[in-house]
């Protein structure tokens, strides 16, 4: 019989590829990992995975069992939930997924006023550009820049954020100052990848882009201010971080990219006094933090 337990360092590998990665998000070490694999497949009589030098992938039966699996996960974690809802204390640890940039201008704030206010409430915060789903990622809750479509989660928008195209004067004097409308022809820029945010791919802040000469792509937007910074190009940046690093020049001031934030919360957890704690002082930041 399958417990959770096993079930969870299945679930690790299969997503990871690797044991070491895998063993990072369970918080043992690598040996443990393989140990505990391998003995799930001697308890079910056959292999779980391919193993190479380099990965672990998926056999045919681990392909089988993935799904499953998953539905398990969902299970366990509803159950947690659930277990939680009811729970009045002030103390004990939330789960905050977000990006790097969220983090740096509005969570962090947020967190040292909670620490004032409740010193008993804890937080992981998990850092990412793409959080597609909040449940994936054990989070109780989310700061992300996208829209998620499902009915089952709590949405609200936060703050609107403004986007504009920086380089610095020496990247300038180098390269020459961009002519509006010529579609950054001829100028380095920095990007996130197409898969990540494809619309920047065809209009980068009000700029139509042909054949755009992308000598950076990065899934961090404070790696790509720090690549801006060091005059490797021109980026798109948050302006409520980038218009105050004097070594930065806004670039066409009336091109503008907007952008919406928005909290996600799962609604097992709302009533949760310690998640309404830490989504009171993430709300406080966005207003006195409105970017």
């Amino acid at each position: 019989m399958m417990n959770w337990d096993d079930a969870r360092f299945f679930l690790a590998v299969a997503r990871c590829g690797t044991l070491r990665k895998a063993a990072n998000e369970l918080h043992v070490d690598q040996a443990t990992v393989g140990r505990r694999i391998t003995a799930f497949e001697e308890s079910l009589g056959s292999k779980l995975f391919i193993r190479t030098p380099k990965s672990f992938s998926l056999s045919p039966l681990g392909e089988e069992m993935l799904a499953d699996v998953m539905n398990m996960e969902n299970a366990v974690q509803a159950i947690g939930r659930k277990a939680t809802s009811g729970d009045d204390s002030l103390c004990g640890n939330v789960r905050i997924a977000t990006t790097d940039t969220m983090a740096e201008a509005f969570v962090i704030p947020a967190l040292k006023a909670l620490r004032e206010q409740h010193p008993l409430i804890t937080v992981t915060l998990l850092t990412a550009v793409n959080i597609s789903d909040i449940s994936y990622r054990g989070a109780d809750l989310a700061i992300r820049g996208a829209r998620p479509e499902s009915d089952e989660l709590i949405i609200k928008r936060m703050a609107t954020i403004e986007m504009g195209l920086y380089a610095t004067q020496d990247y300038l004097d180098k390269h020459g100052l961009p002519t509006k409308g010529d579609h950054l022809r001829g100028h380095d820029l920095l990007m996130f990848p197409r898969e990540l945010v494809p619309r920047h791919w065809n209009d980068f802040c009000g700029e139509a882009l042909i054949d755009p000469n992308v000598v950076l792509q990065c899934n961090s937007q404070l790696l790509l201010r720090s690549a801006t910074r060091n005059g490797l190009g021109i980026g798109l940046l948050s302006s409520f971080l980038a218009d105050k690093d004097p070594d930065l020049v806004r670039i066409f001031p009336e091109n503008k990219d907007w952008v919406d934030i928005w909290l996600v919360l799962h609604p097992d957890l709302q009533r949760a006094a310690r998640v309404r704690a830490v989504v009171q002082a993430l709300e406080t930041s966005f207003q006195n933090n409105p970017g």
